[in-house]
C-alpha cells in the first residue's frame, strides 16, 4: 500500500480484515488533503439540493467501516449527527421543501431525510429564510483516524515511514511466476501493490497518466465569540464546531491554484477574505469589529478527477499494480466502499466501467 491517507488507510483495513498480509508505506505529509480535510459526510450537496452521488451505496459502508476501525484501534473519531442547512433565499427554501421536505419517500437517496428547523436557530447565526436539519450526516476527525491507523499497523510492524521514489525504488520481477512487486529499499516483496497517492501520483511513472484535475482548497479556524452552534452548518460556507467558540470554516474550491508549492501571501489573503465573507453572511458580527478572529489558515490540493468521480483499476501492463485515486472532496464518504472494490479487483472481480481510471471523462 503506497499512501496512507483516506484512500490508502481504507485499503489497508479492508485487506487486513480479509486476513491478508499488509505493508503500508507513507511519507506522512502534513499538508496532504486527507489531513487538512474536515471529514464531512453530507447527504445533500450543492445549490441544486441534490443527493450526494450514490449515497445509498457509500454511506452504509462508511457508517459500518469507521466504527469498526474505532473498535479495532481503541479510538474515537467518527461522529454521526444531523447537519443544518441555512437557506440563502426563498427560492432555495422552496427547492428543499419541494425535493426533500414534502415527500414521504424521496426519489433520490432513500436513506436521506430532512425536516424544517425554524424554531430554534442557534445563537449568533442569521437565517432569515429558515433552516432545515439533514440526516444522516457525519464527521470524521481525519487526523485522529489516520493516526490510529498508523499506530495499529505499526503494532504489526506493517507501517513504513518512507518517501519512495516510484521511478527507482519499485520493481516488478517479470521472471517470477507471480510477477512479484519488490521494494529493495524496505526489503519488501508483495504479490500486489495499490497506489493511493493523491496528487503525488503525477510523479509516479506507473500512474502518471491518471486523468487528475487537482483543486486547491482552503479552510480557516475561526474564533467567533458570539456564535454558539453545536452542529455542522451549511450555507455559503460550511462550519464545523470544534469547541470554545472555535469553528472550522470552508472551503474554497479553486482549480487554478493547484500548485502544491507554498502560495503567495496575496493568494492566501484572497482565499482568507473569501471565506470570511461567506462566514459573515450567516454569522452575526464582523471581522473588523473583532467578533471573528482568524486563528489559522490551512490548505491542500485535492486529488479531483475531471468528472469528479473516483479513479480505480489496474495498470495497463502490470496487472498486479492498482490505483485508488480521484476522491476529491468526498474521500471520507467514498473511501471505505471503494477500498473494498479494489480488494475485490485484486481477487479477480471486475470493476464497474464508471469507476475505471481509464474511462473517458
Amino acid at each position: 500500500m503506497l499512501g496512507a491517507g483516506l484512500a490508502g488507510s481504507a485499503v489497508a483495513w479492508q485487506a487486513h480484515w480479509r486476513g491478508w498480509s499488509v505493508a503500508v508505506i507513507d511519507r506522512q505529509d502534513a499538508q496532504s488533503s486527507s489531513r487538512v480535510a474536515a471529514g464531512l459526510v453530507t447527504p445533500i450537496t450543492g445549490s441544486r439540493a441534490a443527493a450526494s452521488w450514490r449515497w445509498d451505496d457509500f454511506y452504509p459502508e462508511a457508517n459500518f467501516f469507521y466504527p469498526r476501525v474505532e473498535r479495532g484501534s481503541d479510538s474515537s473519531f467518527w461522529r454521526v449527527e444531523p447537519a443544518l442547512r441555512a437557506f440563502r433565499s426563498e427560492s432555495e427554501r422552496e427547492l428543499y421543501e419541494r425535493k426533500w421536505l414534502q415527500q414521504e419517500s424521496p426519489t433520490d437517496g432513500d436513506l436521506i431525510h430532512a425536516s424544517l428547523h425554524t424554531s430554534s436557530v442557534p445563537l449568533g447565526l442569521k437565517a432569515p429564510y429558515g433552516m432545515c436539519s439533514i440526516g444522516p450526516a457525519a464527521r470524521l476527525d481525519t487526523c485522529d483516524y489516520l493516526s490510529a491507523t498508523r499506530r495499529f499497523f505499526e503494532s504489526l510492524d506493517a507501517f513504513h515511514l518512507c518517501n519512495l521514489d516510484c521511478d527507482t525504488d519499485i520493481f516488478f520481477d517479470s521472471l517470477s511466476t507471480t510477477n512479484t512487486v519488490k521494494i529493495p529499499t524496505l526489503q519488501l516483496s508483495a504479490k500486489n501493490i495499490v497506489f493511493c497517492q493523491g496528487i503525488a501520483a503525477r510523479e509516479n511513472k506507473f500512474f502518471a497518466n491518471l486523468p487528475l484535475h487537482p483543486a486547491r482548497g482552503d479552510i480557516l479556524e475561526v474564533h467567533s465569540s458570539g456564535v454558539d452552534c453545536e452542529l455542522v452548518l451549511h450555507h455559503d460556507a460550511w462550519s464545523v464546531p470544534i469547541g470554545q467558540h472555535r469553528y472550522l470554516v470552508g472551503a474554497t474550491y479553486d482549480r487554478f491554484e493547484s500548485d502544491p508549492a507554498a502560495p503567495s501571501e496575496k493568494q492566501a489573503e484572497r482565499f482568507r477574505s473569501e471565506l470570511m465573507q461567506r462566514w459573515e453572511s450567516v454569522a452575526s458580527g464582523t471581522f473588523e469589529s473583532g467578533q471573528h478572529t482568524v486563528l489559522e489558515q490551512r490548505w491542500a490540493v485535492r486529488p479531483a478527477s475531471y468528472d469528479r468521480h473516483p479513479l480505480l483499476g489496474a495498470h495497463d501492463l502490470y496487472e498486479n499494480s492498482f490505483c485508488l485515486n480521484g476522491l476529491g472532496s468526498k474521500g471520507t464518504l467514498m473511501a471505505p466502499l471503494l477500498a473494498s472494490k479494489i480488494i475485490d479487483a485484486i481477487s479477480g472481480a471486475a470493476i464497474e466501467p464508471s469507476l475505471l481510471w481509464s474511462r473517458r471523462s
